[in-house]
């Protein structure tokens, strides 16, 4: 009966395993690089944003600055729409989602407060990604388009 049962922790372990939602680690820490500039320190803009995963207290946060000195905008891990969406997603008290898009990439997002708005209805989109390609490869229409397919 021993037997059996280690036979089937070692089965069914890896479907655990891969069932999960992968949590953020320090592998998210590094500079990105944006589709659409932003603004950064004054009234200068900007084409890649740092990013720095790390413990804030109790929160798991995720501190996203336009350069080395400037202040960051901190995204707070949020385990509930993670797991609704099966990707990493992290808010601030702007409004303004981060949601993973692959492991070195993500979609910045602020859902629009107009009456009737669908979560694909965005005041604000952008795209971050450490690799350059996806940032050329990437558009508005295939944020909103990625956003669908997660939401289904």
């Amino acid at each position: 009966m021993k037997t059996l049962f280690k036979y089937l922790i070692v089965l069914l372990t890896p479907c655990m395993i891969f069932a999960q939602n992968e949590n953020p680690t320090e592998a998210l820490n590094g500079t990105y690089h944006l589709l659409d500039a932003e603004r950064a320190g004054g009234n200068k803009q900007t084409n890649t944003k740092i990013f720095e995963y790390g413990k804030f207290g109790d929160d798991n946060v995720l501190a996203v600055a336009a350069c080395v000195n400037c202040m960051p905008a901190i995204y707070k891990y949020k385990e509930e729409f993670s797991t609704d969406l099966k990707t990493a997603v992290f808010f601030n008290d702007i409004g303004l989602y981060l949601i993973a898009y692959d492991k070195e990439s993500f979609i910045m997002m602020m859902p629009s407060k107009k009456e009737g708005a669908e979560w694909t209805d965005f005041a604000f989109s952008n795209f971050y990604s450490k690799n350059k390609a996806k940032v050329a490869a990437m558009s508005q229409q295939k944020i909103k388009e990625y956003m669908i397919k997660i939401s289904e």
